[in-house]
């Protein structure tokens, strides 16, 4: 596929909101190398595709050794960065949001009651729908002073309540994206393994930055106009369409440019 089609595809996930540096390494990371090193260059490659300065890397990768996320030692001339224990531990607590495939439905939600009205609650288990009166996915274990409600069926005027603005039309503007990169890169013969590298990390930082701010409820609970789940289901296929390279193959397509 001509490289102005994966050119385009990467500019346009960055146009969708601002790009957080050290976020963005969490997912290469998180994707790319969530067990193993990965190399300064091969990390310097990926995010100057990306179109992020290699100062920005240098201080991001600061912040996540800071913060207890990666560490990194010298190999001779060359750095080499891996996730800490903590950092493969959050890592695989997302991994299910983020690459699971589930498509709930049927009305598989649940409530509860807190004692607590300003109990802080995390946003993407539970979302609040009046006061002390929580919805989650049916399998979420509950905090342990909430007493648990079982609802009969679900209103329709439950999908805008539970959606934030923010989030419904992101997911709009992340499906309209997707759907044309499915269109026009629908193969990965013609592309190199830092292309896919670099189009992947895009791909799952965009829809990382979503699905992990809302609980994972199913399309019942949502107005019909929610992208959510569309989303998942295109993310599934390009993930599957461009499956993860090889550290060794990115970094031999870098040392050939």
């Amino acid at each position: 596929m001509p490289e102005t089609a994966h050119t385009q595809a990467v500019a346009a996930i960055r146009k969708l909101g601002p790009l957080r540096v050290w976020s963005l390494l969490v997912t290469v990371f998180g994707d790319l190398a969530p067990d193993q090193p990965i190399n300064g260059p091969t990390i310097s490659a990926i995010m100057t595709r990306i179109g992020v300065k290699p100062e920005a890397t240098r201080v991001a990768l600061h912040r996540l050794r800071s913060d207890g996320w990666i560490l990194s030692e010298k190999q001779g001339r060359t750095s080499q960065h891996r996730l800490t224990a903590q950092g493969q531990q959050d890592s695989l607590a997302a991994r299910p949001r983020i690459y699971g495939t589930r498509a709930q439905t049927g009305a598989d939600v649940g409530l509860f009651l807190m004692e607590d009205g300003n109990a802080t609650l995390d946003p993407a288990a539970f979302a609040e729908i009046a006061p002390r009166v929580y919805i989650h996915a049916a399998d979420t274990p509950l905090p342990p002073t909430a007493m648990a409600l079982k609802p009969e069926k679900l209103p329709p005027w439950l999908g805008p309540q539970i959606e934030p603005r923010v989030l419904r039309e992101g997911y709009a503007s992340l499906h309209a994206v997707l759907a044309d990169i499915e269109e026009k890169i629908d193969t990965a013969a013609a592309l190199t393994a830092l292309d896919i590298a670099v189009l992947r990390v895009m791909i799952v930082h965009a829809w990382r930055r979503l699905a992990l701010k809302h609980p994972d409820l199913p399309r019942a609970a949502h107005s019909p106009g929610w992208r959510g789940h569309d989303c998942r289901r295109l993310v599934t296929r390009l993930l599957g369409r461009f499956p993860r390279p090889p550290l060794e193959d990115i970094r031999a397509t870098q040392s050939a440019l």
